[in-house]
């Protein structure tokens, strides 16, 4: 069987459908291909449960289409799985010659992408995590519940950039809403290492150097600074070897639940029961206008809210 899975998204949702890919295999067998875009096509490319990886990048939109649609129509799928819900998605579903497609639900469909002749598996709850949405497609295909495992391959080596023991402060976030502030994160690199002897390693994108400086600037440098200096397949070490990951909404935190790491997340806007840690803790102060999932808050009192002492609390439950 052949299943074509179009999910372009972020990291974390690529992170968080990769459960599905591995039901898929074991259960039916099936032949994987993966419509992916390039910043996750690392994840995907390498998983061991994905046979083809199809990339689509919209920095060259004229000549990925093509070249996407020549794949596409280059063999027959048995279902090709829209799992994106967006017109962009539903519209490489379309122009992929398959036999079945299947997609969400009406009330769960974005961009009136349930006008789309598509099969749709039946309604859930919407605020129901997204690695158990994703799932609900392997249960519509008679994929019985079994184990979620990610099974994300890692090199086995550890990082030469990092020190004997330590946590990871990975301090970005798609939304500047769900950034906590760079004074928290310097508190915390010195409470960490007075409280219990660890290192701290600060991560993130390059867009987060500025902040990372601060911080490090703030801490005096206790800090070791790989914001912008790894690559996917590098962070994914630096995370396996860690004793645990503070982070904000981000994909980083996804791949750290993957690796089965401690996660302590820090919830604002974003609604943990959608989006957060699959497995892990969440710290939230609840705010009366808590999740509003905007981009920019003039006014984040939810994520000030959240205190260095805060996180120590739950670092000590976790650092056992």
């Amino acid at each position: 069987m052949d299943i074509l899975i179009v999910k372009l998204g972020a990291l974390g949702d690529v992170i968080n459908t990769l459960p599905l890919a591995v039901s898929l295999k074991s259960h039916l067998e099936a032949k994987i291909h993966w419509l992916v875009a390039p910043l996750s096509y690392p994840v995907v490319s390498q998983h061991p449960c994905v046979d083809r990886t199809i990339v689509f990048d919209k920095k060259q939109t004229c000549t990925s289409l093509m070249e996407v649609r020549k794949q596409l129509r280059a063999q027959t799928f048995d279902v090709a799985l829209d799992l994106q819900r967006t017109m962009k998605s539903s519209l490489f579903c379309l122009a992929a010659k398959s036999r079945r497609r299947i997609g969400f639900d009406r009330r769960r469909c974005k961009e009136m992408t349930w006008m789309f002749p598509f099969e749709r598996i039946p309604p859930s709850k919407t605020v129901t995590h997204m690695v158990l949405q994703y799932l609900e497609f392997a249960c519509y295909l008679g994929i019985p519940a079994d184990d979620i495992r990610w099974d994300i391959p890692t090199s086995g080596k550890r990082p030469a950039m990092v020190p004997g023991k330590y946590i990871v402060l990975n301090i970005g976030a798609t939304k500047a809403s769900n950034k906590w502030s760079s004074e928290g994160f310097a508190t915390l690199i010195n409470g960490v290492q007075q409280r219990f002897g660890l290192a701290s390693v600060i991560t993130g994108g390059k867009e987060d150097g500025e902040m990372a400086n601060t911080i490090m600037a703030i801490s005096h440098g206790s800090g070791i600074n790989l914001v912008g200096k790894t690559t996917l397949d590098e962070l994914t070490d630096v995370l396996q070897y860690a004793e645990a990951l503070v982070t904000c909404d981000t994909g980083p935190m996804h791949l750290a639940v993957a690796l089965g790491k401690e996660v302590v997340a820090l919830f604002g806007p974003s609604d943990p029961r959608r989006t957060g840690p699959f497995k892990g803790h969440v710290l939230e102060k609840g705010m009366h206008c808590s999740p509003c999932n905007k981009r920019h808050c003039p006014d984040p009192l939810c994520m000030e809210g959240i205190s260095p002492e805060d996180i120590m609390e739950k670092l000590a439950e976790v650092l056992v």
